[in-house]
């Protein structure tokens, strides 16, 4: 049996892991980018953003998701979770958002409803076929395709 205060230790654990592998995939992330701009920059038509490019920089990485795994199959093991997760807020001191009047629940589906039909009225008159090809060459003028 596992005491509560080696389970909250274990909780704690998984939180200061799942921060941290969260911190280094954003900064492997952005080194990854960077490191692209500036191969781009000195040759416009090399292929920078390469699975072996991503998989060199995530290999600094794998210890961290290694003990994070290794740390959620203990939780999972010893069956951790949070003591306060399933148990409904307290009543007191919460203050109850004002209940909408009738009259706005009735404009609000009114105006779904406009809207989904209007969805259906571009989607059988084409107009979604034109949206999507200029939506095409917005994008691959931007990114430099075009």
């Amino acid at each position: 049996m596992v005491y509560t205060n080696g389970k909250k230790t274990l909780l704690i654990v998984m939180t200061v892991c799942c921060i941290l592998l969260t911190a280094v995939l954003a900064a492997r992330a952005i080194g990854i980018y960077a490191d692209g701009a500036a191969r781009k920059a000195a040759d416009p038509l090399a292929d920078i953003y390469t699975a072996e490019e991503a998989a060199r920089k995530l290999t600094h990485a794998l210890p961290l998701i290694a003990n994070s795994v290794i740390v959620l199959v203990f939780c999972l093991a010893l069956k951790v979770k949070d003591p306060n997760a399933d148990r409904p807020a307290k009543a007191e001191g919460r203050i109850t958002p004002p209940k909408e009047p009738e009259h706005v629940k009735i404009v609000q589906a009114v105006i779904v409803a406009a809207a989904v039909l209007l969805i259906i009225a571009g989607i059988c008159n084409g107009s979604a076929l034109d949206v999507l090809i200029k939506g095409i060459n917005i994008c691959t003028e931007c990114v430099g395709l075009g």
